[in-house]
């Protein structure tokens, strides 16, 4: 992996060409490369992490129209879409918040600036298209039926509420999914950097990430108002609240990696967590909940403490 940083950074033509053939290689054999997606996007982030933004604009802009030349020429009009719509949902914001570290030094204002551009994007789908619910409905009882004719029935998908309050926040869950990989993108470029600045950084880096208390109490607000609300209001609330709370869940990693290194455990307990991650969904949320508490009552801190006073 630090051969493949060495070479993006290397110049400018070389990154172009990670990103473009990353790029556009995503949908020759999906959903096997779409991995690749999230690769092209980190090498752009590093790029304006370790040359600077305006080189990073510079690859992204060059390998963009790479990518869309070479799918207009195979003739596929619907992937030449689908690109534009990576470029925008992926590509930009990734450069948005590497550039946002690479200004600031701190990888909390970075994450946050993700977050920010996660709720501008579900506000812009409300304020544009109105009401997304009816055709997330009808898209979920597409999907029920084609399940249905290879013998296969989802019980819930019969129960008309049940189905509109799934159709009620699945803008918001697609939102957060595409922050997670752009926030994870941003990580792996990070990483790539301090692989060739100075091992190790990335890591002491990452345990000590904190949002801050302002970030937390908006979060807070907005779930409890969430909650307490009702109709429209209270569905973009509960989206709005599912994409302020991903980087949270990278601050409960944050948190975890750092505890399980100041008590002196193994990696096990870590391949463990990220197991529980892949396959329950809802320890995504517990770890979340967990980064989210750690505003006010610091766990890192806590731990070092008393292993001071232990001592």
């Amino acid at each position: 992996m630090k051969a493949l940083a060495e070479y993006i950074v290397r110049g400018r033509w070389q990154a172009v060409l990670v990103v473009s053939v990353a790029g556009g290689l995503t949908y020759l054999l999906p959903p096997i490369t779409t991995l690749l997606n999230y690769l092209a996007a980190a090498a752009l982030a590093l790029v304006t992490l370790h040359v600077g933004v305006l080189a990073g604009l510079q690859v992204m802009l060059i390998a963009s129209l790479a990518v869309l030349l070479f799918y207009q020429l195979l003739g596929a009009q619907t992937i030449v879409m689908l690109l534009l719509l990576l470029v925008l949902a992926l590509w930009v914001p990734c450069w948005l918040a590497a550039a946002v570290l690479q200004q600031t030094r701190n990888l909390g204002h970075a994450l946050k600036a993700i977050a920010l551009f996660g709720g501008c994007a579900l506000l812009a789908v409300y304020g544009y298209f109105g009401d997304p619910v009816p055709w997330w409905i009808e898209r979920l009882q597409a999907i029920a039926a084609m399940l249905a004719e290879n013998g296969i029935t989802l019980q819930g998908f019969s129960d008309e509420e049940l189905l509109k309050g799934i159709a009620a926040l699945m803008t918001g869950m697609l939102v957060a999914s595409l922050i997670v990989g752009v926030a994870g993108s941003l990580l792996l470029a990070r990483w790539w950097q301090s692989t060739l600045v100075r091992a190790g950084a990335f890591r002491e880096e990452f345990c000590s990430l904190r949002l801050g208390s302002s970030a937390g109490l908006l979060t807070l607000g907005t779930m409890l108002f969430a909650q307490f609300s009702s109709g429209r209001s209270s569905e973009l609330a509960a989206q709005l609240a599912m994409v302020m709370l991903v980087p949270y869940l990278l601050v409960g990693l944050a948190v975890i990696h750092s505890l399980v290194k100041q008590a002196g455990r193994g990696s096990g307990w870590l391949v463990a967590v990220y197991v529980l991650l892949a396959f329950l969904p809802q320890a995504a949320l517990l770890v979340a909940g967990g980064g989210l508490m750690d505003t006010w009552i610091d766990f890192r801190g806590r731990l070092q403490r008393r292993s001071a006073d232990g001592n």
